[in-house]
């Protein structure tokens, strides 16, 4: 099995409240995973853990065939991207070349090293058009095109993406998400989308159900809404869900579509 990420029995307790039960989960690479969780369930927990921000944790954890452990921190890191929710925070220089190049040079790049990794992430985020902006400069969207830009400039083998687009509208996460998914047709990494909006689930390939610090379930999107293993969150389903219950509904269609476009050419035929 091609896994990237291992965690198994994994317990962690603010005080005396358990917020991970002995959680297990396994991602593979080269796949799109969307948490969907509550608010208080626990995933961002679980990012910083994996990350290696928080370490008082009952279990054990393997990133690309290492243990999670201080030896290997330093690896694993150079190997991993996360972004949280929290845009602002996460920007630490005052212009854009430095941001996305700041992990590079604590990895002792050369500068013509350097150069091709901007030559090469331009191609998919469009960097060089604020490559000499202020960061203070930026609006929300820049910003979070910067951030996206450095997690990916280093060519990570997954990239964890913590609530970092919630607050966009539909049509700005969904170039985000292309962005991601351009840049992964040749790259081939693994990505975990934390969210609770389960339209963001339709772009990936398996939904990962975290609710009360467990692991309800890690399936394939389409065996998720076939078989209805999000009962509890019926209200927020996808839209395009939805139309595809009503018109089965109606008899105008036997099968659940993912995608408008997919629908529309299915029906008028």
């Amino acid at each position: 099995m091609d896994e990237i990420l291992k965690i198994v029995d994994l317990t962690f307790r603010y005080g005396d409240k358990i917020v991970l039960d002995n959680l297990s989960l396994l991602l593979e690479y080269n796949n799109w995973y969307t948490l969907i969780n509550d608010s208080a369930s626990g995933a961002t927990t679980l990012v910083k853990i994996v990350s290696g921000l928080l370490k008082d944790y009952d279990g054990d954890i393997e990133f690309n065939f290492l243990n999670l452990n201080e030896k290997n921190l330093y690896e694993i890191r150079t190997r991993m991207s996360v972004l949280f929710d929290e845009v602002d925070g996460q920007i630490l220089t005052d212009n854009v070349y430095d941001e996305i190049t700041f992990e590079m040079h604590n990895m002792n790049f050369t500068e013509d090293l350097i150069e091709r990794y901007i030559d090469d992430i331009d191609k998919y985020t469009g960097i060089k058009n604020i490559l000499n902006k202020s960061t203070t400069e930026l609006d929300h969207e820049e910003k979070c095109l910067v951030l996206l830009t450095s997690a990916l400039i280093i060519k990570p083998k997954l990239l964890i993406i913590d609530e970092t687009f919630s607050s966009m509208s539909k049509s700005e996460r969904a170039n985000f998400f292309n962005i991601i998914k351009n840049y992964n047709e040749e790259n081939k990494i693994t990505v975990l989308n934390i969210s609770n909006n389960l339209e963001d689930s339709l772009v990936g390939d398996y939904i990962i159900y975290l609710k009360d610090g467990k692991i309800s379930f890690n399936e394939r999107v389409q065996k998720v809404y076939d078989e209805k293993l999000l009962t509890e969150e019926t209200e927020s389903l996808p839209f395009i869900i939805k139309i595809s219950e009503y018109l089965k509904l109606y008899d105008l269609t036997d099968k659940d579509y993912y995608s408008l476009e997919e629908m529309v050419e299915a029906l008028w035929k």
